[in-house]
């Protein structure tokens, strides 16, 4: 037992594994000796992945119980050897034997044995059986990952309504941390048409450094602003995500931005800048709004040469024709009226 225990920890498992089982076949072992070996057996068989060789012990050591010793973990290790294989069925029974024995003992159910129980029925699909064990792990132990869970479940059963409460619920309790919860609690806002709870969500993480603030995610928070009706706000974040993108495609909806708003100057130069970062994927539309944006600050001649260049380009082409003729004529008119 010494000498596996000493192979062991020099990690050589083969040769633990074989003086294990050479301590095991000796005559006249006391009945707690022979369980404690069948236990590390089982133990060592599960962390090499031999899964058959541990079922072999698990049961071995549950044929040797007595009546005024049954103990739960043998139940745990069958199961475990079950799970490995995923036999979901299988390793459901030991498990709930080993949860009733524990509770007969007057023994608070162990956190580890209710997250294992969840195995087996997700293996099964049995998302409503799943839900009820959940239910038990955040009574008992109330971690961030198992609420989490829990809301997760709900949606997975289409309690979307459930979902959101719970995780609106743990953000209120400052017991929201992680920054992939805290993205799905701002997708779950959008998801119920609440953009303006979701762009806060993200405004206020990316600041304080729990949402990592990548293009993707301030491109998902000026989204989040736009849809709440706060164009102004939509464009901050996606100026910083424009920044960090390799093409100009981000500044062009800048422009566009800036252009429902009627800011002209702005438009003008997030346009510009469309231009310069290039790789465009329909560029005649970067030089169609840049015109557009001259022409409406008066700039006449500059805008004529923005839609030239926009009229190259066959989807800006005919937009482009007719803001030139608008250009022209709006020149004309403004040359009448200072003569």
């Amino acid at each position: 037992n010494i000498t596996g225990y000493v192979y062991y920890q020099m990690d050589d498992m083969p040769k633990a594994m074989s003086t294990y089982r050479e301590a095991l076949s000796q005559p006249g072992l006391p009945l707690s000796m022979t369980r404690n070996l069948l236990t590390t057996l089982a133990q060592l068989s599960m962390a090499s992945e031999d899964y058959a060789a541990a079922e072999r012990y698990a049961r071995e050591l549950i044929d040797k119980q007595t009546e005024d010793a049954i103990t739960p973990m043998n139940y745990i290790l069958l199961a475990q050897s079950h799970i490995g294989r995923e036999q979901w069925q299988a390793a459901n029974q030991p498990l709930q034997t080993a949860l009733r024995l524990q509770e007969e003992a007057g023994s608070k159910t162990r956190e580890n044995w209710l997250a294992l129980l969840s195995a087996p029925y997700i293996g099964l699909e049995d998302y409503p059986a799943m839900r009820e064990v959940l239910y038990t792990l955040v009574e008992l132990y109330p971690k961030e990952q198992y609420l989490m869970n829990l809301a997760a479940l709900h949606g997975q059963l289409g309690e979307t309504d459930r979902q959101l409460a719970l995780v609106e619920a743990l953000m209120d309790d400052d017991r929201l941390e992680q920054g992939h919860h805290l993205m799905s609690l701002a997708n779950l806002f959008l998801a119920h048409n609440m953009p303006y709870k979701a762009a806060q969500v993200l405004e206020r993480e990316m600041r304080a450094g729990r949402i990592e603030t990548t293009q993707r995610n301030l491109e998902l928070q000026s989204q989040a602003w736009y849809l709440a009706r706060e164009q102004d706000r939509a464009i901050e974040p996606l100026q910083e995500a424009a920044k960090l993108a390799d093409d100009g495609e981000l500044y062009l909806r800048i422009a566009r931005l800036y252009m429902d708003v009627y800011e002209w100057s702005s438009a003008e130069q997030a346009a510009t800048r469309a231009v310069e970062k290039g790789d465009l994927r329909k560029p005649g539309d970067a030089w169609l709004l840049q015109g557009m944006a001259r022409a409406q600050l008066g700039e006449y001649d500059r805008a004529l040469k923005s839609f030239s260049l926009a009229a190259e380009h066959e989807s800006s082409e005919k937009s482009a024709r007719q803001w030139q003729q608008f250009v022209i004529n709006e020149r004309s008119r403004m040359e009448a009226l200072r003569l």
